[in-house]
């Protein structure tokens, strides 16, 4: 089905620090940054973007695209690719041909300022475009200065975490976000984190991972913060600012912390809510999902059977 629909849209009270596009620019065509030339014919059969201050995550479907782009990459770039048939063409970069060669799945990190010619035959595959810029990228790995990170070209990309989280974000991007944008945004602080680490030129100075958990003040003014904004779509960075830290700091110290994520953590709490509200039988399913910060009933319910085991109608009847 080729998707038509364009536009953005917000899905809580963040405003614009986070929100949803629909049909974004494919990577090589005229619309995307970058592109200084282009022949690609395409047919889309989804087209989804999460974009957050300094990032943005796009998911397509490609039923079919050919011809060839040149394109100046913008800030530093991550492009997944899941075969859905055939794919095949060349990227070039750097006078260095690399062939697709109908593989079942590829990965590039490149830097802002690479220059990439892509020369595509009639493909058709999932495509994961994510864009970092040096804030998010600081602001993720708890550095201060644009020189402590130096991405450079990676072709054939294979860290197993950083597939898995791009599993993750496709997922999310492709279904609008039904888990919460606190969510996804961990998944891409997660994902800017093994890239800094793993595709840069030196090792950067710091150390997340090795850190302790939150103080108990900490701990307490974070949950704190999540409880009273529980019928909000907060985001990851709007926790981590209000406790002092940086995202990525934050998400692994909360989790050393209680041993579950802040995604979690909140899901937890916003579904013990929903419970006690169930027992209400004058409130509806809808009423309930949007109270306890669900975009609407079917993320509600996901949400609920994945903390409970059961669908919200089947504990409101046996509760």
């Amino acid at each position: 089905m080729q998707l038509t629909d364009i536009g953005n849209f917000d899905r809580s009270g963040l405003g614009q620090q986070a929100r949803i596009e629909r049909a974004p620019a494919v990577l090589g065509t005229r619309k995307f940054e970058g592109t200084l030339r282009s022949t690609l014919k395409k047919s889309l059969g989804l087209s989804r973007q999460i974009m957050w201050p300094g990032a943005s995550a796009a998911a397509h479907v490609i039923n079919s695209i050919a011809g060839d782009t040149l394109v100046k990459v913008q800030n530093v770039q991550l492009h997944f690719t899941w075969n859905l048939g055939y794919i095949g063409g060349t990227a070039r970069s750097g006078g260095v041909d690399r062939s697709y060669g109908n593989r079942i799945c590829r990965a590039d990190v490149l830097p802002a300022g690479s220059e990439v010619e892509y020369i595509m035959e009639r493909s058709n595959f999932k495509l994961l475009s994510i864009q970092f810029d040096p804030r998010f990228l600081l602001r993720s790995c708890e550095l201060e200065h644009p020189e402590d990170i130096e991405i450079i070209e990676t072709w054939d990309y294979e860290d197993p975490l950083g597939w898995e989280l791009a599993k993750i974000i496709y997922k999310e991007c492709a279904d609008e976000a039904p888990q919460g944008f606190l969510y996804s945004e961990t998944a891409m602080t997660l994902l800017a984190l093994r890239v800094v680490r793993g595709a840069s030129a030196h090792i950067p100075r710091f150390s997340v991972s090795g850190r302790g958990g939150l103080s108990p003040t900490l701990l307490g003014r974070a949950c704190d913060y999540m409880m009273e904004r529980i019928c909000d779509d907060i985001s990851l960075q709007d926790v981590a600012t209000a406790v002092g830290l940086s995202a990525g700091h934050f998400a692994f110290a909360f989790k050393r912390s209680l041993g579950v994520t802040p995604h979690a953590w909140l899901r937890r709490q916003r579904i013990d809510r929903a419970k006690r509200l169930l027992r209400d039988p004058t409130l509806d399913l809808t009423t309930i999902a949007l109270t306890v910060g669900y975009a609407n009933q079917s993320a509600f319910g996901v949400a609920f059977r994945r903390e409970t085991g059961h669908t919200p109608g089947d504990y409101r009847r046996t509760c």
